[in-house]
């Protein structure tokens, strides 16, 4: 129904579309940070690529880390001769193509990565550029790393399975590289590959210099026009930052171009890299998010509570794992302050996306921005456990019986939690959002319905779990388990947090003389039981035999530990008892080994009896021992310290 000079009248429609006038401000639109960061991001790739069409080609895809280094690297292979071409802008045949290509299930950005590298083979480009960046330039020079996450450090191997390179003639150029250690070690390797592509010290050389300048300049660029923006703000404005990594935030394919959505309601929509990040935050506080992208959302958060006028924005992606606990800690740290969650996928769409914003921007304009407090000091994670109180420790697998059994011996009141069970996945998923990992969801259940039993004393009781510092998501579990005990009003029960990356054995040295050895003595030896138990317990003549003689042994073990007696003797008596079993025919039983994440693969409840459902349908079942764990881990200790 249309009246003559007026709107029509719309009757059944499902959203605000059609009924709410939105007001043009073509002549009030705010400058376009978004696309201005997007010349400068370019303008080094530009100047220094090789416009000769007899120069060498290779190429980029315009995807991840690309969207920060994109100076860095197009500069390095220009000034070696190489004709740089990028692949297109992300558009949804890009999206499509990666989502059709990836293997596994992975987040967003990292298939639409599979998209770009398909874009380029199309292009008919053979030799492509994509390192695996181990970690990214530090934050700050005081901190330990700036990682970026485990999918991104293996997406050039991972690529290797969703294109049959060899079948295209196509050559992926992936060299390891560690840009938070130094220039010296990222020109060694970039040496390396130079020589590789044939080229001279001196070019290298020169290449190499060229490169730190670009990438030296962005980022000078981009501070002082975001300085220049926040000078002219005022009290009464409003500024939205967008807190993204810069492949979500600044990639318009991905990010559904918000900013420029955002810039239509007359709103200053800001890159986070505008912000001053390095002076925001603590140490601290970057020293325990080990991610890169985490530490500068993070320290965007201080910078945005700090100034009246801006507002956040936080934009993820389906899928992120490190976000699944950056969340968490964002919405901490952004207490008493609104902001605004969007998350996007493939099957993202633009519907709803600006009465969101509209709704977020109305409700600005109704809340009193509380003054900037100092945050309150909270029960820290302890490097030395207090003597006073009972240490609980998650029940992973038997192991944490000897672990337990090694802190009695040491004068240190353990008890190993109950193993997990439906309450447990209760609490669990109650205080989770879900996008955690498995064990995060499980350790939080336990831990939680311990806190909940008519014998647990808060002020004498502190839980164990060992952190790490990435780049997977398990060194953040304490991190997780600190906010959660402290909104269950458990702030006094304090965490032990050794860091099974630096430092472990001198923290859980503290605990006591000898500690190290009688957890190592206990933990082999629950390694030997079990290994013992899973070769005769799918044969026994009398079902439970051998679980009984298990059980047994390892009471036996624990007892040993706590009087700090070694524990060789019990197991060659151990090794007697189960050749002892009465067994029914020896005839050999399929093996079936089972590997994966040491928790589930350990933890009876997380895998569902994995083994016990495997012997029961006529199988032998082969299992690494816990031991591996802690080679691994003195490993790559060692191997960081060289």
């Amino acid at each position: 129904m249309r009246i003559k000079g007026e709107r029509p009248l719309l009757y059944g429609s499902r959203c605000e579309r059609f009924e709410v006038k939105r007001k043009k401000k073509q002549q009030e639109r705010p400058l376009d940070l978004f696309t201005e960061r997007d010349r400068l991001l370019h303008k080094a790739f530009e100047e220094n690529t090789s416009s000769s069409s007899d120069a060498p080609t290779i190429g980029i895809p315009r995807c991840l880390f690309f969207h920060e280094l994109l100076p860095f690297f197009s500069t390095f292979l220009g000034k070696l001769g190489y004709r740089v071409i990028l692949s297109d802008k992300t558009h949804k045949e890009i999206i499509h193509n990666g989502v059709e290509h990836v293997v596994s299930e992975t987040c967003f950005p990292v298939k639409v990565a599979h998209g770009h590298i398909l874009n380029l083979i199309e292009k008919g480009v053979r030799t492509l550029f994509f390192p695996s960046i181990i970690e990214m330039t530090k934050i700050h020079p005081d901190i330990n790393r700036s990682q970026v996450c485990p999918y991104v450090q293996a997406l050039p191997y991972t690529l290797q399975s969703a294109f049959n390179f060899e079948k295209e003639g196509v050559e992926l150029i992936s060299p390891v590289l560690y840009l938070g250690e130094g220039k010296k070690k990222v020109a060694k390797a970039l040496h390396a590959l130079g020589k590789r592509l044939g080229k001279k010290t001196t070019a290298i050389n020169q290449a190499l210099e060229a490169a730190f300048k670009a990438q030296k300049d962005f980022h000078r660029s981009t501070q002082e026009s975001g300085q220049a923006v926040l000078d002219q703000l005022t009290e009464k404005d409003n500024a939205l930052v967008i807190v993204s990594r810069p492949y979500n935030g600044c990639d318009a394919g991905i990010n559904l171009n918000l900013p420029r959505k955002i810039n239509d309601l007359g709103i200053v929509a800001i890159p986070m890299d505008y912000l001053p990040l390095e002076a925001s935050g603590s140490i601290s506080e970057w020293q325990k998010m080990y991610w890169k992208y985490g530490q500068r959302i993070l320290a965007a958060t201080h910078y945005i509570k700090s100034n009246p006028s801006l507002h956040a924005l936080y934009l993820t992606n389906f899928g992120c794992g490190p976000d699944s606990f950056i969340s968490h800690f964002f919405k901490d740290n952004m207490k008493d302050t609104p902001y605004l969650t969007i998350e996007v996928d493939e099957h993202s769409s633009d519907v709803g996306i600006i009465t969101r914003l509209e709704a977020y921007l109305d409700s600005l304009q109704n809340t009193q921005r509380k003054p900037l407090q100092r945050a309150k000091t909270k029960t820290a994670s302890q490097t030395t456990p207090d003597r006073k109180r009972t240490i609980y420790i998650p029940n992973m697998s038997d192991h944490s019986y000897a672990v337990a059994a090694a802190f009695e011996a040491c004068g240190m009141p353990a008890s190993v939690l109950p193993e997990s069970d439906e309450e447990t996945l209760r609490w669990g998923r109650k205080l989770t959002t879900g996008k955690e990992c498995y064990p995060c969801i499980l350790t939080t259940g336990d831990i939680i319905k311990m806190t909940q039993g008519p014998e647990f004393d808060p002020d004498r009781s502190a839980f164990f779990m060992v952190s790490g510092g990435g780049p997977c998501r398990f060194g953040q579990y304490n991190r997780f388990h600190r906010l959660v005990l402290d909104e269950m009003g458990f702030p006094q029960v304090p965490l032990f947090t050794p860091n099974q990356d630096a430092g472990l054995y001198k923290e859980m040295g503290d605990i006591g003389k000898g500690f190290s050895k009688i957890a190592w003595r206990g933990i082999v030896s629950v390694d030997l039981l079990q290994k013992r138990l899973r070769e005769i317990r799918p044969y026994e003549k009398n079902p439970g035999e051998s679980e009984g003689l298990y059980k047994k042994h390892l009471e036996k073990v624990c007892q040993a530990l706590r009087r700090q007696e070694g524990t060789s003797t019990l197991l060659k008596e151990a090794h007697s008892d189960f050749n002892r079993v009465p067994l029914n025919g020896m005839k050999p039983k399929p093996v079936i080994g089972i590997v994966g994440e040491i928790y589930i693969r350990s933890n009876r409840f997380g895998n569902e009896d994995l083994v016990g459902n495997i012997e029961r349908l006529g199988c032998e079942v082969w299992l690494p021992p816990f031991t591996e764990w802690l080679f691994y881990t003195n490993y790559t200790t060692k191997r960081r310290r060289l």
